[in-house]
């Protein structure tokens, strides 16, 4: 028979000790839970590897959109004349890059008296910018207005350069910094462009005898990659020599070829890697695409990312890569528009998205969270922002035509211009959220 006074003393202890263990326990959780969150993002930095734009964020967003119209009267009377609207482009502040044509007089011929040789008109790019919008009041059909101060860049651009051509067919190289600079550039010329000063920073001769198809800027604005005819090139804008004569030392990455059946594969559409490292391009056989590539800035490391079985897609930032199919037809089981992501470093196809509506335009935001698809919707074109991760549909609009459409680099603005009523709009859609 047990002692009850030992019997009472082992009980005790074992109150104590269970006492002891719960507190450690609840000392130790809150380290334990760091430790596993930490955990797989170190393992996952130190590897090299990004998670997928899809699933970046855990967390339910509530959007709250707002579209302003966006007034652009004032391109009626500037120092050039009237400013006709092609394309624009819009900031991470919300201010606007317009991109216009106007007509200049030119003399057409050079007699001892300019002033009195005969006229011509030519029609040329000229850039323009609205900056501090300010909402006005609107109507009814028209609730939410803006209306900012319009800047013109104070020289003209060269018409030489067919700049004019290239914005109005499309053909050309934009890219926003996001530090209040942004790059162009088509098959003659390229240059930066101070968006907070309107004024070109610099330009860059391209090397003669090159029949350039597209050019990039580094992300440091230390070197441009060339894609030409020739192969595919990189220059140092850094050196001493490009800074005296305004030209630079090329060095050939990617050699153009012609294959056995007369083919000529030649890289094109280059985009520079977030850290500068890579540089993304477009492999075409003759004018057609037939997949995407990736090489190094130093002779050698070219490689075809023949996993992408896709050659509709966009470069995004953070080595990814958009893909998507669309389909009249819709032979997939009704499956109209299907995309997703390349992951560059694993490559690998991700799937996030399906819909039985027929997209023929898209663009993507550069983080890939947003999809902007336009469709058909009768007579009428729809516009449609996507939350591709949650598939949730965050605005859309009905327009008689759509001529151009794009995000700011920090995904918080979209400018869409457009048709709308028998009239041309300039609308600026910005999306922000809080997160559960």
């Amino acid at each position: 028979m047990r002692d009850p006074e030992n019997k009472t003393e082992n009980r005790v202890v074992d109150i104590l000790v269970y006492i002891i263990v719960m507190v450690t326990a609840l000392m130790v959780a809150p380290l334990i839970y760091e430790l596993a969150q930490n955990y797989p993002r170190d393992k996952i930095s130190a590897a090299g590897e990004k998670a997928d734009p899809g699933e970046r964020n855990a967390k339910n967003k509530n959007y709250a959109v707002i579209e302003n119209n966006i007034d652009i009267s004032g391109l009626r009377n500037t120092e050039f004349g009237a400013l006709t609207l092609i394309c624009a482009k819009v900031a991470n502040s919300g201010e606007l890059i317009l991109f216009c044509s106007y007509r200049a007089e030119i003399s057409s011929g050079q007699p001892e008296n300019p002033e009195s040789a005969p006229r011509e008109q030519e029609t040329r790019l000229q850039i323009a910018a609205i900056k501090n919008l300010e909402e006005i009041a609107g109507g009814d059909d028209n609730p939410c207005n803006a209306r900012g101060e319009i800047q013109v860049y104070g020289r003209a651009l060269y018409s030489r350069y067919n700049l004019l051509e290239s914005v109005q067919g499309g053909d050309y190289t934009f890219k926003d910094f996001g530090d209040g600079t942004f790059f162009m550039s088509n098959d003659k010329t390229a240059f930066l462009f101070d968006f907070e000063n309107m004024k070109i920073a610099a330009a860059y001769t391209y090397p003669p005898n090159y029949h350039v198809y597209h050019s990039a800027l580094s992300p440091n604005k230390e070197m441009l990659a060339l894609a030409t005819e020739e192969g595919f090139f990189i220059g140092n804008l850094a050196s001493a020599n490009a800074a005296a004569t305004n030209s630079f030392d090329m060095k050939e990455l990617i050699s153009a070829t012609v294959n056995q059946s007369g083919v000529k594969m030649t890289a094109r559409h280059p985009f520079w890697s977030s850290d500068g490292e890579r540089i993304f391009y477009k492999l075409y056989a003759d004018e057609d695409v037939r997949n995407a590539g990736a090489t190094t800035t130093s002779p050698g490391g070219n490689e075809q990312l023949t996993a992408l079985e896709c050659t509709d897609f966009l470069f995004m930032d953070d080595d990814f890569i958009f893909y998507y199919f669309s389909s009249a037809a819709g032979s997939d089981s009704g499956i109209l528009f299907r995309c997703g992501y390349f992951n560059a470093n694993e490559r690998k196809m991700t799937d996030v998205m399906k819909s039985q509506v027929y997209y023929f335009d898209v663009d993507i935001s550069p983080g890939g969270t947003f999809l902007a698809a336009l469709s058909q919707n009768g007579n009428l074109t729809k516009i449609s922002i996507i939350d591709i991760r949650t598939k949730k549909l965050i605005y859309s609009c009905l327009y008689s035509e759509i001529y151009d459409f794009s995000f700011s680099p920090d995904e918080k603005n979209m400018v869409i211009h457009g048709r709308e009523n028998g009239r041309r709009t300039l609308k600026t859609v910005n999306i922000d959220w809080t997160e559960d």
